[in-house]
Formats: C-alpha cells, sequence, structure tokens
C-alpha cells in the first residue's frame, strides 16, 4: 500500500522519493515511470484515460495551479499581463490574441461562477497541504487557480500522455 508523506517531506523533488520497488509512487505509474529492476534507455509512451483523469482530478496537480494562481494574484498587475505570464510559463511561448481573448473569457465566467457559490469557491481551493496565502480572496484564487489548470491540462503543455 502506497504511504503518502506529509510535512516537509511531502515537497521533495522526484528525483530523491523513495521508491520501494513493489510499491511505487501510482502517479508514477500511470505516466510510465521506468522499471526499477533494469536500466531504461528510453521510456515506453502510452497514452490512456486514466493519465487524462490524473491530470484533472490529482491533489498534487490541483494545488500547483492554486499555489501558482497565489503568487501570479500576489505579483499584481492586469490580468492580460497575469495570463500572458502564466501561459509562457506552462506552454513556454506567447498566447496569441485569439488564445488571450478565449482565456480572458473563461477566467471572467469563473469568476462568475465563484461569486455565486462562494463555499464551491472555499473547497476547491482547499485541497493540498500547502499553506494557503490567507490574504487573497478566495473567489479570485479559484477564478486563477481554474484558469491554471486548464492550461496545465493543454496538449501543449507538455502533457503528451
Amino acid at each position: 500500500k502506497y504511504v503518502q508523506d506529509h510535512g516537509d517531506s511531502l515537497y521533495r523533488r522526484t528525483l530523491y522519493t523513495f521508491i520501494k520497488r513493489t510499491v511505487p509512487p501510482p502517479a508514477l505509474l500511470v505516466f510510465d515511470a521506468s522499471n526499477r529492476d533494469q536500466c531504461e534507455v528510453a521510456r515506453s509512451k502510452t497514452a490512456t484515460p486514466l493519465q487524462a483523469l490524473v491530470m484533472l482530478n490529482d491533489p498534487q496537480v490541483l494545488e500547483a495551479s492554486r499555489v501558482f494562481a497565489e503568487r501570479i494574484m500576489a505579483s499584481g498587475g492586469k490580468d492580460e499581463e497575469k495570463l500572458r505570464e502564466v501561459f509562457r510559463k506552462i506552454v513556454c511561448r506567447e498566447p496569441s490574441s485569439k488564445e488571450k481573448s478565449i482565456l480572458l473569457d473563461y477566467l471572467e465566467k469563473e469568476l462568475e461562477g465563484f461569486r455565486k457559490d462562494k463555499l464551491r469557491a472555499m473547497q476547491f481551493i482547499s485541497v493540498g497541504e500547502y499553506p494557503r496565502a490567507e490574504k487573497t480572496d478566495p473567489v479570485l484564487t479559484a477564478a486563477w487557480m481554474q484558469l491554471i489548470h486548464t492550461i496545465y491540462n493543454l496538449d501543449e503543455s507538455g502533457n503528451k500522455y
């Protein structure tokens, strides 16, 4: 049975993760982690629905989206500038004007939805153990978190299951 670490041990780089040969971390199995019994020159590549489900629902991905959202909100500036920065850091290129427009519209729709249901916003941003930035608006954080989570799940973001 895989047991998740907590506290400081939870945020170690995967390079330093303790791996039992018989029970590797589940997310590594889903994304074709190498077999520890032998040397592998190239990793196998598969595309499964399970990989998409991990990217959409895994607490680690959601928590990363929230922390990134809190950091980008703390940086200040206009939404368009923040979006450009987020997109550039995740996708590694500038967003086109059409992409900016679509994503800013999506951000507005998410803001509207979370404003109507603040409890849902609080539940959404409470995923993960990393401490929340208490000074941030939960509705705004949830909307930015959802936008960032969406960008993380783009094919172009490197999620070539």
